[in-house]
Parts: structure tokens; C-alpha cells; sequence
């Protein structure tokens, strides 16, 4: 496996981080994570991420702080833990992970697009 991207462990990234390729997290990222097609995020053991994470493929042996949607496979380790809603198509987790949110599973049709915005909902019509 390449690794395309490293976030080292005395780093600190606050912001939106859009990658593609293989990107592998042993720092702090305080922001979103979004990639597409065919990526991987790994987050190492001393890895902390505060937000959101969005990704084809997302394996955690660290902390994260938010949402994770894998499109394509979500991997929690021994040493990971998630407070935070879990999507997913395809999950595996390792005994002594913890995780702290919903889980739901993708369905087939819905992991090929990006997540939809929710749509609001049409004001009731007053009496």
C-alpha cells in the first residue's frame, strides 16, 4: 500500500481537507475530511480528528470527534474510537473498539453518490 498524504504525528491541521489517493493520519485534523472515488483515510493510533469524516474507504485505529460515512468499507481497530454517527457499506470492527453513536448501513445504490442534503420540509398550511 502507498501512502500518498501523511499528517505526522507533532502536526496540527485545522480546516476542510479534501485528499484523494491514500491518506494516512498520525497528527490532529480539526475540520472535515471529504474524498472521493476510490480513497483510503487511515487514521494510526495517535491520530485525533475533530469533525466530520467522508470517504470510500476509512480505517480507524485512532480517536475521532464526529460523523464517519464510508462509501465503500469502514474499519475500527482495537485501539479506535468513534463518538459519532457511523454510515457505512461494508463494516468490520475489532474487539475493544468502542463507539459511541448510531450505526447504518449503506445501501448498495445509496454508496456510489455522495450523501444528499436533507430537503426541508414544506411548512403545514395554517387552519
Amino acid at each position: 500500500m502507498e501512502i500518498d498524504t501523511l499528517i505526522g504525528p507533532k502536526a496540527r491541521f485545522v480546516g476542510d481537507l479534501v485528499f484523494e489517493g491514500t491518506l494516512r493520519i498520525d497528527g490532529v485534523v480539526e475540520g472535515t475530511i471529504k474524498a472521493a472515488n476510490d480513497a483510503q483515510l487511515i487514521l494510526s493510533e495517535s491520530a485525533r480528528v475533530k469533525g466530520e469524516i467522508e470517504a470510500p474507504h476509512v480505517k480507524i485505529h485512532g480517536t475521532v470527534e464526529g460523523n464517519v460515512r464510508a462509501s465503500k468499507s469502514l474499519a475500527i481497530g482495537s485501539t479506535g474510537r468513534v463518538t459519532g454517527d457511523l454510515e457505512y457499506f461494508q463494516l468490520s470492527i475489532q474487539e475493544g473498539a468502542s463507539i459511541n453513536g448510531r450505526c447504518v448501513r449503506i445501501q448498495p445504490e445509496e454508496a456510489k453518490a455522495p450523501k444528499a442534503e436533507a430537503k426541508a420540509r414544506p411548512e403545514p398550511k395554517a387552519a
